[in-house]
């Protein structure tokens, strides 16, 4: 063969190679983004679909509370029958979904915003706190949420706040979060990393208090440190308190454990009560979070209730929903709970 057709043919070959190369690059690029797109896609039919049930899940946990309240005359602790509203009702989910409940007494803890300097001190000593870090952590509190400008000895008002590059400066208004304490003084650096992300103290911290109003403190959920810091018990008095909720075997989680549904059964096991002791035995505001899942899809829906009043009807994923609790906060939490595939 001439050398110039050998040389054409040459070419042509190296051609439909570099042909092949660039259609295989553009074919596996499309596959990909095809894959992405249809992800996409499964991933916010699943979620719609979850929403749909997470919300269907808060209607029997609701649902449960409300029958367990209405035949005990109160909601005292889980150990009534509703920790698990699934079983309560009778239950079963579809098939394929997970679901589980998560319930947070939020009367069982402090409201910090009602807390003196005193209750605060103590309670700063408690978490572990030396007295002058104790005292300028509850002044810089007050000071935040007292309604004047006028600062206190270690407090921070506006003018100690405009010194700072951030966006902050006194609510004069109580802690709406506790989430909040991020912005103020000490408690930045105290409570949360250089991230912003909270330390293991403002967990226990979050364990003892709330910005929730909860009126009296339920002694059937309420920690050491919330009975410390709220009612000025002592050690022997929780002693006491979870002597009672242990029943007879003397072990707490077992099923045998009692729960108090009384102030008078609280008086016989202290034997006394400290005077102005906001001490109670009924929940009455709660958080239930619901949680359900489908391989490696989740959704969660959070809500908190005032569970000794009544609402309106409330517009939800299904329309109007009639709740006999009035929900505080209702929320779709975002993030990690509503994870993209596995």
């Amino acid at each position: 063969m001439h050398p110039l057709a050998l040389q054409k043919r040459g070419s042509i070959l190296l051609l439909v190679l570099v042909l092949v190369v660039v259609v295989s690059f553009a074919l596996t690029i499309f596959i990909e983004r095809a894959q992405v797109e249809i992800q996409s896609e499964g991933y916010y039919t699943k979620r719609a679909a979850l929403r749909l049930h997470a919300w269907s899940m808060m209607e029997v946990a609701v649902a449960t509370l409300a029958d367990v309240k209405a035949i005990d005359s109160g909601l005292f602790a889980p150990n009534q029958g509703w920790s698990d509203p699934l079983e309560y009702a009778d239950v079963v989910p579809p098939e394929g979904i997970e679901v589980s409940f998560e319930f947070i007494d939020e009367s069982g803890k402090a409201n910090i915003n009602d807390l003196a300097e005193d209750s605060l001190l103590l309670l700063f000593d408690e978490l572990g706190f030396d007295l002058d870090v104790g005292l300028r952590l509850a002044n810089v509190l007050l000071d935040w949420i007292d309604e004047d400008d006028e600062t206190r000895i270690d407090g921070a008002e506006s003018r100690e706040y405009s010194s700072l590059e951030l966006d902050a400066s006194p609510a004069n208004q109580p802690l709406r979060s506790l989430e909040e304490l991020r912005y103020l003084f000490a408690f930045r650096d105290l409570f949360f990393d250089e991230k912003g992300q909270p330390l293991p103290v403002f967990q226990q911290l979050s364990e003892a208090v709330t910005t929730r109003d909860v009126g009296q403190l339920n002694v059937n959920s309420a920690s050491a440190l919330a009975l410390r810091a709220l009612a000025d018990l002592d050690d022997l008095d929780k002693l006491a308190i979870d002597q009672f909720r242990s029943g007879l075997d003397g072990e707490l989680g077992t099923g045998d454990d009692n729960y108090f549904s009384s102030r008078d059964e609280i008086l016989e096991a202290l034997g006394d009560i400290p005077a102005g002791a906001p001490l109670g035995s009924q929940i009455s505001v709660l958080t239930t979070k619901v949680v359900v899942s489908d391989g490696g899809y989740s959704f969660a829906l959070i809500g908190t209730m005032n569970l000794t009043a009544e609402a309106p009807s409330l517009e939800g994923a299904e329309g109007n929903l009639n709740y006999p609790f009035l929900f505080l906060e209702l929320r779709e939490e975002p993030g990690a709970n509503n994870a993209r595939p596995l």
